[in-house]
């Protein structure tokens, strides 16, 4: 009898062992991986946006881009679709970014900057774009621009 009851004692502890190892594991193999965004990241996806305006690459774009993206410029509310049709006008132009401030959380990055216009020159923005964290990278989810009109 003692050799049955130590028998089952040590199946049951067995048993409580895999049970409990399984509900400590269980929370990391069903949540969602939030990849950290670095401030490199955002900086190169900022700039490689205006490479692919510059250089009318739609591929580099829309592989910046989230499917649900939105920019707000003025009064008009572009998408993926109508910024891709944007770009044959920006063929050569060019911007610099001056003084980004950039802050990351878990899997979203916000970055502000001032848009200096290169060529033409005389245009220049303010604005801000909105990345998150996707399973292929980060990518701009939204963006906000406000011309700066110079005298």
């Amino acid at each position: 009898m003692t050799i049955l009851v130590k028998t089952k004692n040590t199946v049951m502890k067995k048993h409580f062992l895999l049970l409990s190892t399984a509900l400590f594991m269980l929370p990391a193999c069903t949540a969602p991986v939030e990849k950290k965004i670095s401030d490199e990241m955002v900086t190169t996806i900022a700039s490689d946006f205006f490479v692919a305006l510059e250089t009318g690459d739609t591929t580099l774009m829309k592989s910046l881009l989230t499917e649900d993206f939105e920019m707000f410029e003025h009064d008009v509310v572009w998408n993926v679709d109508s910024l891709l049709s944007l770009m044959p006008n920006t063929l050569g132009r060019k911007w610099s970014i001056v003084d980004p401030v950039i802050q990351t959380e878990a899997g979203i990055a916000h970055i502000y900057y001032f848009n200096q216009g290169i060529n033409p020159s005389d245009r220049s923005w303010y604005e801000s774009m909105l990345l998150e964290s996707t399973e292929t990278g980060p990518k701009i989810k939204f963006m906000h621009s406000t011309k700066l009109y110079l005298k």
